[in-house]
């Protein structure tokens, strides 16, 4: 993602709704893991910009990464 580009509050709202769903958590908890998880957001909205395949991509990280679910 380019230094200029940035993600809008709307996608990481969206993006929150869709990992809180997907894990059986707060809205706010799932902010915190994106926050914590920022560099990698990043890369996903460079690479992907749909919030849908963010998702994809950013659970399958999460789960081998913690092995979540």
């Amino acid at each position: 993602m380019s230094d200029r580009e940035m993600i809008s509050e709307k996608k990481l709202a969206k993006l929150a709704k869709h990992l809180a769903k997907a894990f059986g958590i707060e809205e706010q908890e799932a902010l915190e893991i994106i926050y914590e998880e920022w560099e990698l957001v990043e890369e996903l909205f460079g690479a992907h910009k749909k919030v849908k395949a963010v998702k994809e991509h950013f659970l399958i990280h999460i789960n081998a990464l913690y092995r979540i679910a």
